[in-house]
């Protein structure tokens, strides 16, 4: 959404997982409701991730956001289940055109997330964020998924800048099941924060809080808490990206 050239799977990644146990040292475990076979690994082929350390310096957010929303780029991060299935998302932003959002003028990004397991795709989200650039401000999004139009009914402008452990609200937004904007299937809120990285580098991180209502039960989607959070460096200029979704309703941290 994500300020939002970043929209992850929140509602739009709804939990269509359905995993298998696994027991013993079998390659194959199991399939899931795809049919995909669950693979036992003994010796998940995903680096460690990093301990955190609290940068002390100050971090441009609102270059970070305008940066995020703008620019084009392209990050695949990872993670993995208990069984040893590496779960994989490819995550990129490109600049669309000029395009109105209802009466609104507005610049665009396309975004495009495909969600792999054991390298076979499960799901591939299409969608287009819709902002002011100047000052930057996040109007909606619309995919190619049930709960995929998203409008925004209030936004606050992010701080110039931030210190590690800091939190924003940054906006209120009512999620529908299509571009008809009819079914309403969630209330969103997002915050902006700045969370601990390197000592010369933070995670941007835009947390979304999800409420479903009974048509978005109905819908299949994942109510809870995502986030989207962009390595920035002081200047605000993005240098990765980390992930927290559901599979299968367990949060995972891809990085």
């Amino acid at each position: 959404m994500l300020p939002d050239s970043t929209k992850l799977f929140g509602l739009s990644m709804v939990s269509l997982l359905a995993l298998a146990g696994c027991g013993g040292n079998s390659d194959i475990c199991g399939y899931d409701a795809y049919g995909d076979p669950l693979v036992c690994q003994a010796t998940p082929s995903i680096p460690p991730l990093a301990a955190p350390v609290a940068s002390s310096a100050s971090f441009s957010i609102a270059q970070g956001l305008i940066n995020i929303a703008t620019q084009n780029y392209a990050y695949t991060v990872n993670s993995v289940d208990g069984y040893g299935n590496i779960y994989t998302i490819q995550y990129s932003s490109v600049p669309g055109q000029p395009a109105l959002f209802g009466t609104t003028p507005a610049s665009t990004a396309n975004i495009t997330q495909a969600l792999s397991e054991n390298s076979s795709t499960l799901q591939t989200i299409t969608s287009t964020n819709y902002y002011i650039q100047s000052p930057y401000q996040f109007l909606g999004s619309v995919s190619n998924v049930p709960g995929g139009s998203e409008v925004v009914n209030s936004f606050q402008v992010a701080p110039v800048s931030g210190l590690v452990g800091q939190t924003f609200p940054s906006y209120a937004a009512t999620v529908y099941r299509d571009s008809t904007n009819v079914v309403v299937d969630a209330t969103l809120t997002e915050t902006i924060g700045l969370s601990a990285d390197t000592s010369t580098t933070a995670l941007l991180c835009l947390t979304d809080t999800i409420q479903l209502t009974q048509a978005g039960i109905s819908d299949n989607l994942s109510g809870g808490t995502y986030s989207n959070c962009f390595r920035i460096d002081p200047n605000g200029n993005v240098l990765g990206l980390q992930i927290t979704t559901q599979i299968n309703g367990m949060p995972m941290l891809f990085y």
